[in-house]
């Protein structure tokens, strides 16, 4: 498929209903957090889940140069995210086979993966149009979370919410450790991991983690970012 006429397929509706097509905070996030995981000159990114396009305006901004472009499964976000981007597709990552293969040199899925039941079929779209040099950026919600522990532990609560950690729309729930295997499995090779968006604990919090910081490093942050190139044969 061309360039062009992917530049047009924002207008088109995929099969899904439309309920979700709510311009609430959900699309609007700029995750602007995520920009300091990006190499040092991306050319051509493309943002799966990318919502109203806001991440996208933001990496637009900061290297003029970078073709940027997005998935969105919703068309009236899509729409949006199209005003903000190169290039927007309307539909799913798993149903974008129209995308150019080894086509762009950052991937980013910010709090997406967590949403699909079956993350291999996503991944291996990822591969399929990353470059071989290319770099996939992962965000997600830290299960290991302090408060979400606290909630299991010390009042065996586990209630899911309309955002966050436990948002009902969450498929599968991360550590780093199982985040990273994950994507090793997957064919990727991970170079980073990275607390973000943490919380300050109160000072007895703190003076346990500081005493055993193997079991509860993770525990502060409320996200977990992830860099990844795509795995070579006999790597």
């Amino acid at each position: 498929m061309s360039m062009q006429v992917l530049r047009d397929a924002r207008v088109r509706r995929p099969a899904e209903a439309q309920a979700a097509a709510q311009a609430s905070k959900y699309y609007k996030n700029d995750r602007l957090e995520m920009l300091r995981f990006l190499p040092t000159s991306p050319t051509r990114l493309i943002d799966i889940g990318c919502g109203e396009g806001f991440f996208g305006e933001a990496v637009k901004k900061r290297f003029p140069a970078c073709e940027t472009w997005g998935i969105e499964p919703v068309a009236a976000v899509a729409e949006r995210a199209a005003l903000r981007n190169d290039y927007v597709l309307c539909s799913s990552l798993e149903d974008s086979s129209e995308l150019p293969i080894a086509h762009f040199d950052v991937v980013t899925m910010n709090d997406v993966l967590e949403h699909i039941a079956w993350p291999t079929t996503a991944l291996t779209a990822v591969r399929r149009i990353l470059s071989d040099e290319g770099v996939l950026i992962v965000s997600l919600p830290n299960v290991q979370f302090l408060l979400n522990v606290l909630d299991l532990v010390k009042r065996n609560e586990w209630e899911y919410q309309d955002s966050g950690i436990l948002d009902r729309t969450h498929f599968r729930f991360y550590t780093a450790k199982s985040a990273v295997r994950l994507l090793e499995q997957n064919g990727f090779k991970v170079e980073r991991v990275v607390g973000i968006n943490p919380m300050r604990p109160k000072w007895f919090y703190r003076a346990v983690f500081a005493m055993a910081p193997g079991f509860f490093y993770w525990m502060p942050f409320f996200q977990l970012a992830v860099v990844a190139k795509p795995m070579r044969l006999g790597s």
